[in-house]
């Protein structure tokens, strides 16, 4: 699975002129869009979480773009006027932890290159097309393997042209690490080598580079007028046509969940087969529960636990591990969902009372404060947001109402996790449960228990009333392994992964801005 990228934009674009004489040439505009934020978007829709951008001239404007994306980081090559692209990825280079997509800045392309990278089987591959009569082709030889034996803008030195280089590359770290030791090699007779020169420099130091044609790609490298030309008036609107075709209809979904989802989260789900017991799934299992911790506190006082199943199946882990045989619980009801927190006590036969509440009225503190110094409880159990009557209960203050008696806190944040800001410390939440498919806007099929891990640790050796459903089980279990202990849905958990993805990009904040605003236009409608 690849995780990072890497964009070269240090040039200086002299061929453009006048267009780029305050700007790199990655934010050339085409159809009201810089070329390399029109890149950005591409990448995260495909699931990257880190972009390495390396720049030189007017480095200004990807700073500036970085404060947009928080997947950006930019890493300046000060001496970009005195080096080529590859000077500028060995900057990068120190940066990069994993495999990686390397792009020039100055491209446009159907995002169909990127899938085709992605799902390329080989760990490193150099993406070609057929002829694109630019001007300014740049030619790739090959070996009967298919491999790099040459490229240069020089046909003679390639000898017989198998494709275009289009400027996306998908490399491996140890392949990276290989072309860095080329230049290196460099520095003093070749101080301005382009990076696919070092492709073959690897290539020849023992490296495997796979060269991928796609005949008919759609793309354009962008280096003076002519290209810009040729690119607004008949490479874009082919990018547009071929993108817009793999778009999937859009449906306004008035129920409470799931949420409508972005393509990228759907295509997502469209991926090679994978054992989830192997350490690349595991791993991703771990990204993800660090990401989602992340929302709510830091990762050193919460945990995440992962299960297969739906909110109510959070709910009950929650409620059937949490509460000790000893504990008493209390209950708020002002809902269908308090109403099924207390099902869930009652099955398991537990020690509970029930506070009701009215479905439409806020909940009276004074009251629910003298119901707590009344009844010896030790847990507590709420709804943030009560999806049936659309009630926000205040959580925050009933939380610190708790603590202040030391009372633990379980609360549902199906309906209200990633729609609005939670702390837990500060908001005084000890287990709170959500699902994929709410407010994080991904698939149905996975819930998750956010943990106060000093609470989490007291249920050690607690008697388990279940087994599938046991929180500290599958805790430790996954602590250990980084494995379920039952068989996930690996197929929705790819599409949470994309969901944190652009949730990290939106932010809670501004989500709830736009939930809020949608919320406005249908009361002015209806």
């Amino acid at each position: 699975m690849i995780r990072e990228a890497v964009i070269v934009g240090a040039g200086l674009g002299s061929r453009l002129k006048d267009m780029t004489k305050d700007r790199p040439k990655g934010f050339l505009e085409l159809d009201g869009s810089y070329l390399v934020e029109m890149s950005i978007k591409k990448l995260l829709e495909h699931g990257i979480e880190r972009i390495i951008i390396g720049t030189g001239y007017c480095s200004e404007w990807y700073e500036k773009l970085a404060k947009k994306y928080p997947a950006i980081e930019t890493v300046h090559n000060a001496n970009y006027a005195g080096t080529g692209s590859m000077g500028t990825l060995e900057v990068c280079a120190a940066k990069v932890t994993s495999d990686i997509l390397l792009l020039e800045s100055d491209l446009i392309y159907d995002s169909v290159a990127l899938f085709t990278l992605l799902n390329d089987q080989h760990r490193n591959v150099v993406l070609g097309s057929g002829a694109t009569n630019s001007g300014d082709e740049v030619y790739i030889g090959v070996d009967e393997n298919f491999e790099v034996a040459a490229i240069s803008k020089k046909l003679e030195m390639v000898g017989k042209s198998y494709a275009e280089l289009v400027g996306i590359s998908k490399l491996s770290y140890k392949t990276l690490q290989a072309m860095c030791s080329f230049a290196a090699s460099h520095h003093q007779d070749m101080p301005k080598m382009e990076y696919e020169t070092a492709l073959v420099g690897a290539q020849k130091m023992g490296e495997h580079l796979f060269v991928r044609k796609v005949n008919y790609l759609a793309w354009r490298e962008i280096d003076d007028a002519s290209h810009l030309e040729m690119a607004t008036k008949e490479i874009l609107p082919r990018i547009q046509e071929n993108e817009s075709i793999r778009q999937v209809r859009r449906e306004v979904l008035l129920n409470p969940g799931p949420a409508t989802t972005t393509d990228s989260v759907k295509y997502a789900q469209v991926c090679a087969d994978i054992c989830p017991r192997e350490e690349e799934f595991g791993q991703m299992m771990r990204w993800i529960c660090d990401e989602l911790t992340l929302f709510i506190g830091k990762k050193e006082d919460y945990e995440t636990v992962l299960f297969a199943g739906s909110g109510t199946l959070a709910d009950e882990v929650m409620v059937s591990s949490c509460v000790p045989q000893d504990g008493k619980l209390l209950i708020i009801n002002n809902g269908s969902y308090g109403q099924r927190l207390a099902k869930i006590a009652s099955v398991y036969k537990m020690d509970y009372e029930v506070y009701e509440s009215s479905t439409y009225e806020a909940i009276d503190l004074d009251a629910l404060g003298k119901k707590l110094d009344e009844g010896s409880y030790t847990h507590l159990a709420a709804v943030y947001h009560e999806t049936t009557t659309g009630l926000l209960n205040p959580i925050p203050q009933i939380g610190r109402m708790c603590h202040d008696r030391g009372i633990v806190t379980i609360i549902d944040t199906v309906s209200a996790f990633s729609a609005i800001p939670i702390d837990m410390e500060r908001d005084c939440i000890d287990f709170m449960a959500s699902t994929s498919n709410k407010c994080i806007q991904g698939m149905a099929g996975v819930c998750f228990v956010f943990c106060n891990r000093k609470e989490l640790e007291k249920l050690r050796g607690e008697p388990m009333r279940n087994y599938y459903m046991n929180l500290y089980d599958q805790y430790q279990y996954f602590s250990k392994t980084l494995q379920t202990r039952f068989t996930p849905p690996v197929q929705i958990l790819n599409a949470l992964r994309q969901a944190i993805i652009e949730t990290k990009q939106e932010t809670i904040e501004a989500r709830y801005a736009r939930y809020t605003a949608c919320w406005n236009i249908l009361v002015d409608v209806v």
